[in-house]
């Protein structure tokens, strides 16, 4: 049996294991794409933590099928829209043309619909710098 610092220690280096996948994958960037707020760096970082922490808990199945298919997200991400060739019209970002392309792929669409949803739930629904309203105190 491992000690409670041991199972501690283990899982915050398998947490910064997937922060570092959520990013080099490049899923921040395709998120900023579809969703303006998640541009904000303290925002998109609250985003990372919160969608590596999610992938993190999930059963090991799971876990391999997301890693794999991130995994594969930049490869997909250049054949859905080559840098060098102009697509989509010109005031559209290339982060938002990616995102619209790989949404009609399966597998890819469903990492994108539920990193997404991850993310937002955790930039915008986790506090950024600690509680918004002070605590309340009580009367005495």
């Amino acid at each position: 049996m491992s000690s409670p610092a041991a199972r501690t220690s283990r899982e915050q280096r398998r947490l910064r294991a997937w922060e570092r996948r959520v990013r080099s994958a490049g899923l921040p960037p395709l998120w900023a794409g579809r969703c303006r707020a998640l541009a904000e760096p303290a925002r998109q970082a609250a985003a990372v933590r919160h969608t590596a922490a999610t992938l993190a808990a999930l059963p090991r199945p799971y876990r391999l099928v997301f890693a794999l298919l991130m995994r594969a997200l930049p490869v997909a991400a250049v054949l859905a829209a080559p840098a060098g060739r102009p697509g989509g019209s010109p005031g559209r970002a290339r982060p938002q043309r990616v995102a619209d392309r790989l949404s009609t792929v399966p597998g890819f669409a469903e990492l994108l619909r539920v990193s997404l949803a991850l993310a937002l739930h955790g930039a915008l629904d986790g506090a950024l710098d600690g509680p918004s309203t002070p605590p309340r105190q009580e009367l005495r």
